[in-house]
């Protein structure tokens, strides 16, 4: 049976050893092997019996009855005695929709109709020890390119697993994360010194970058938006007014006057907001954009360099 429990969130989910497991050929076996809680595999040429009985030359032989790829066989071997040898201690891991899946295996080669398998001790997870969806798209490089690996099971990078089963970060990560985090608030602090023209031009690169249309000539004189949008995909509408100052009264007016019939939301964009305004939330088709998101989407956005131009 399928499982989405975590282990005893306050102890950290402990690997002996991890591996790699390729649920039938094309991963033809994903879906029932993790909503039955099992890991299902192939050696259909080999006997049961053979197996459990450990006769492990029998089963070399037989593996490399084939001589045209004797590295495959020597694979295949190895992956077969490291799925029968492995202990309840050991973390296996595969891949099916999107996500990563692990689980701890226990009792000995069984069969069925379908194929031989082993039974896991608590079912699949996909979730890390805080219960957060293991992703794959959110996984380090090293972790998700395993899946990738043509034949049934391999060794998979345990401190790497161990770190995101735990929900733990990175050396490299924290550092990095720290200097992005050091470079947002440097950024903040620069937007205060632009000039209201070149603020309005930061405003327009940020949001084109995204891959929204402009409709409006930047700066033309409209009176409730500085830059009207389009996304181009939808064709939904946007506007934008940038203001290098403003207080809580001016987004209420704007706010009235923002035709939600025509446009789906309006960005109120200001780099120095009064202290008031500085606490305030985004509201309904209203979006708030202060100095601090403002910087993190000039960062990610890579304006840094046209922002250093301008702040000299």
């Amino acid at each position: 049976m399928q499982s989405n429990s975590v282990e005893n969130p306050t102890q950290a989910i402990e690997i002996q050893n991890a591996f790699f497991i390729k649920l039938g050929q094309g991963g033809k076996w994903e879906a029932e092997s993790i909503e039955r809680g099992v890991a299902r595999i192939g050696w259909s040429d080999i006997p049961l019996g053979d197996i459990t009985n450990h006769n492990w030359k029998g089963i070399e032989r037989e593996l490399r009855k084939e001589p045209k790829d004797q590295g495959a066989a020597t694979r295949d071997f190895k992956a077969l005695r490291h799925i029968v040898d492995s202990t309840a201690e050991d973390v296996w891991i595969t891949f099916h929709k999107s996500r990563l899946w692990w689980c701890r295996l226990t009792g000995s080669i069984d069969e069925d109709h379908v194929s031989k398998f082993r039974g896991t001790v608590e079912g699949w997870s996909d979730l890390d020890i805080h219960g957060r969806r293991l992703l794959t798209a959110d996984l380090p490089g090293r972790l998700s390119q395993i899946q990738r690996f043509g034949a049934t099971a391999c060794n998979a990078p345990r401190d790497i697993l161990y770190r995101v089963l735990n929900d733990e970060l990175s050396k490299a990560h924290m550092a990095v994360a720290a200097a992005l985090a050091k470079l947002i608030r440097e950024a903040e602090a620069a937007l205060i010194d632009l000039h209201w023209k070149d603020f309005e031009t930061l405003v327009d690169l940020i949001f084109r970058d995204a891959g929204w249309r402009r409709l409006s000539i930047l700066g033309e004189s409209m009176k409730y938006a500085d830059l009207e949008l389009e996304e181009p995909i939808t064709g939904e509408r946007y506007q934008v007014q940038v203001k290098s100052k403003a207080d809580v009264s001016d987004l209420a007016e704007y706010s009235q006057q923002f035709d939600s019939k025509v446009f789906r939301k309006l960005f109120f964009v200001v780099h120095t907001p009064s202290s008031k305004l500085a606490k305030q939330n985004s509201s309904g088709n209203v979006e708030l954009v202060l100095p601090g998101r403002l910087a993190e989407m000039v960062v990610n956005a890579g304006l840094v360099n046209w922002l250093l131009a301008r702040s000299r």
